[in-house]
């Protein structure tokens, strides 16, 4: 497999990491697992970590992968999801996702790095103390 999935309780996060290149599909399943974790419930906040990665995804599956996200939705609830992206394709794919996202109650924004995405979730925890304490 190449990614896995972490739910960490205390701080109210799950952990996406990608290990090696995730397509599509791969992705949509990862999305589906999520949903039923033990303990996933509305309103959890999501790090996916592209950094380890390439995505292979195009442009209509950027699209496609929105609107899975928008029937999604409702079970998510009012949450942010913090993408990290190093590379450019991942960060120019997550950017188009998050402008296609726009609307939705998931509020979606994309970082290149740990730094730059501290205190956007709002868990009054920084990111890299969030990886760190939601080992694979």
């Amino acid at each position: 497999m190449s990614h896995t999935i972490k739910l960490n309780e205390e701080l109210g996060v799950l952990v996406l990491r990608a290990k090696r290149s995730m397509d599509v599909v791969e992705i949509k399943t990862a999305f589906d697992e999520m949903v039923h974790l033990p303990g996933f419930r509305e309103g959890l906040s999501l790090i996916v970590d592209f950094r380890g990665s390439e995505t292979p995804v195009s442009g209509p599956e950027v699209r496609q992968l929105a609107e899975y996200a928008q029937r999604a939705d409702a079970k998510w609830g009012t949450t942010k999801w913090a993408f990290l992206a190093s590379a450019d394709t991942a960060y120019g794919l997550s950017r188009i996702f998050m402008a296609l996202t726009s609307e939705h109650q998931v509020e979606t924004h994309v970082f290149r790095t740990l730094a730059d995405a501290n205190g956007w979730l709002g868990l009054g925890v920084n990111v890299d103390e969030i990886l760190v304490r939601t080992p694979d």
